[in-house]
This record gives C-alpha cells, structure tokens and sequence, in this order.
C-alpha cells in the first residue's frame, strides 16, 4: 500500500457527509497472542459505531449496509497478513477508507458529519514521520518510521538485490553495453557490465554504483512529493554512491554506517531514531524561540480564538498543539467566530483538530507536542506569516 500522503489527510478533513464513521485501533505486527486479538478489537470497534448509528436514528438496513466494508475485514485472513501499529478506517454512504500507519492509535470510534482525523496529525508534525532505506547488495528494505514505530514499506518495482540487475537490463532499460550518464554523477558517464554476479575487480565498481543509482532513483519517484528526513543504512562507499545519485532534498548527511542485513528492524529503528532525533529537536527548539521572540507582538499568540481564522486565511506558518488536548466548539467562517463548549454538543467539531488541518492545507509547519513542551500554559499557540 502506498504512504498515506497530506492530500490523503485534506480529502478526509474536508468530506462533510452525514454519518461519518472515524474507526482508529492500535494493532501488532507481531506476537500470537496480540495478533489474535487485533481482528476482536475491529470487531468491537465496528459494534461500538453500530451503536452509536442507532442511537442517532439512523436506519437499521442502513447501517448494516454503511458498516459492511469494516465487518467484512474482521474474518478477512488476507487483510490480516499484512500489519502495522495503526489501523484506521473511514466510512460514510458509499465511502470508504483504511489506513495502516505507523502510530501507536488509541482505540476510537467518532460519530459525525465529517471524519475524525486528529490522531493522523503526527505524521505530518515537523517532527513526525521520518523513512529508512536499509541498502545492500543482498537485500533491500524500506522504512516508515516514527519515534515510537517503524513500518516496513513495499516498494512497488524496487530492485531486490544487485542480482537483479540482469533482468532490470533485459526487460526495463536495457542498460547492457550501454552508457548511464542520466542516472551517474552530474558530468559522468558510466558503463553497466552487471549480470547478478561480479566478473572481476574491474568492473565491481561500476556494477554497484549502476545499482546504488537505479535503487535511488526508484526511491526517489515514490517519495516525488514527501518532505520528511530521509537516512541510508549501507556500507560506506555504496552510502557515497547513493549521496552522489541522490536528488531528494531531506536525505540527511548522517548514515547508519555498516551493512544492515544482520540488524533487526527495531535494531534499524533505534539507530535512525538516534540520527534523526537531534535533527528533530534543533529544528523544534529553533522554532520554540522563534515563538518566544514574537510572544509580545501581534505575530504571534496562544488563544485560539485567533489562530483558527488566522489558519484558514493562510496566514499561520508554525503552529504548536497539544498532542491529547481536545478542544470542542463550532466556527463561523464567514464571521471568523469561535465558540467553545466544555464538552462537545450536536454540531460540535474539534477544534484543534480543525485548526491543524487549516495550517496542513496552507503549507504550515506544526508541531504536536507534550504539555511541558508547550510554550505556554495554553494548549494551542502558533506565530504567523504576516
């Protein structure tokens, strides 16, 4: 399945339709016991909707018929091969969605005229999602990743392995015997004398670097689009090979150094997670001050009765939230009105949630963050553009 993408997170946000049905559980990629139970836990997920559907009226044949897609999945043994530390799902009449993600979900189920995305926000905080490519010449595997997960991905046509080689040349590009200056160094060219096994010294470094730069560029058209940091595990000199074909502009400069085939996938996690965290943190720390500096002016604030019409004029370049605060209320677009309530009433949306789906669609930066690392005592604060 494909990365779950912004554009992904704005169609969900901006879908107004009654019901929406908002399922998020926590599921497991591995141990019998908790696998077991993950096909139980959408079950009652799937019940706990369905109850909810009938005490709001809705008919009877109607909700069997709006649910169908997420009970067939329950008793689905093909759907349950494949797993991650999130499922989420997405109905509505003739509507529907599932997501495996790599963020440890709690187990939801939200009734509304729109869908619930606030626990998707992380992976797209400035300090959300990072990805892995594990490279040898042996074995490829990539990663989605967060601080607390880590999700291996399929890359669709990826190269396996440097034996590979031959067929990519015989039935994609036809490399044998022919130059690769698109996919060498900028002002190189190079010839391709691979067939899945090394001839000698001489041409052992040609073969690699010819496979190291169809793996990037690979790499690179599935993640056209992305911006989160990107970190090669590899051996040194296929890690200089790769940094030389790279194009994508979040490649980090530091590597996990040394071949990845004997590291488990929490082994990989770990070592990317201390590589990837301090880059995290001086990004956030910068912009805390940014925050700070402004504080005293009319560019910056914690009250969200203007950061919300502020966020969807464009106008919000980092916004800080509260990664579990919620925030019930109603906003009037036309008036720029917000209107809290202490527990949500009909009609009610999240307004953080909301909020972060504004900045999302403009471009913004935020940053979901626990209490004590909110600037202030409020749990929303954001400096603007203008």
């Amino acid at each position: 399945m494909r990365l779950f993408q912004i554009e992904d997170l704005r169609a969900l946000a901006e879908r107004r339709q009654w019901p929406c049905v908002s399922l998020y559980l926590p599921t497991h990629r591995a141990g019998r016991k908790e696998t077991q139970g993950d096909p139980i836990r959408l079950k009652n997920a799937v019940a706990d909707a369905k109850e909810q559907l009938a005490q709001a009226g809705y008919p009877k044949d109607s909700i069997i018929t709006l649910l169908e897609p997420a009970s067939r999945l329950v008793s689905s043994r093909d759907f349950w091969l494949h797993r991650a530390d999130g499922l989420a799902l997405f109905l509505a009449p003739e509507f529907f969605q599932f997501y495996r993600v790599p963020l440890k979900l709690q187990d939801e189920v939200v009734l509304a005229d729109h869908f619930s995305v606030r626990q998707l926000i992380p992976l797209f905080s400035e300090d959300g999602r990072f990805y892995i490519l594990a490279l040898s010449q042996k074995r490829i595997r990539f990663f989605e990743a967060t601080r607390s997960s880590i999700q291996e991905r399929v890359l669709p046509d990826m190269l396996r392995s440097i034996a590979d080689l031959k067929q990519y040349d015989e039935a994609e590009e036809q490399l044998q015997s022919h130059t690769l200056g698109s996919l060498g160094a900028a002002g190189t060219s190079m010839v391709f004398h691979g067939q899945g096994a090394i001839a000698d010294k001489a041409t052992y470094k040609a073969d690699v670097r010819g496979y190291v730069n169809i793996v990037c560029k690979k790499l690179e058209r599935y993640l056209d689009g992305q911006a989160a940091p990107l970190i090669v595990a590899a051996v040194e000199y296929e890690q200089s090979f790769y940094r030389q074909a790279n194009s994508y502009h979040n490649l980090l400069e530091q590597g996990i150094v040394g071949n990845p085939d004997g590291l488990t996938d929490d082994e990989i996690h770990r070592a990317a997670w201390g590589i990837v965290e301090p880059h995290f943190a001086e990004a956030r720390s910068i912009s805390l001050k940014h925050f700070a500096d402004l504080s005293h002016t009319d560019k910056a604030t914690d009250k969200l009765e203007e950061i919300l019409p502020a966020a969807c004029h464009g106008r919000v370049r980092t916004l800080f939230i509260e990664t579990q605060a919620r925030t019930w209320g109603k906003f009037d677009v036309m008036c720029s009105a917000v209107e809290r309530h202490d527990s949500p009433a009909p009609g009610d949306v999240d307004l953080i949630d909301l909020v972060t789906v504004c900045v999302l669609q403009n471009k913004g930066m935020i940053y979901a963050l626990s209490r004590d690392q909110m600037p202030t005592a409020s749990n929303v604060a954001a400096f603007f553009r203008y």
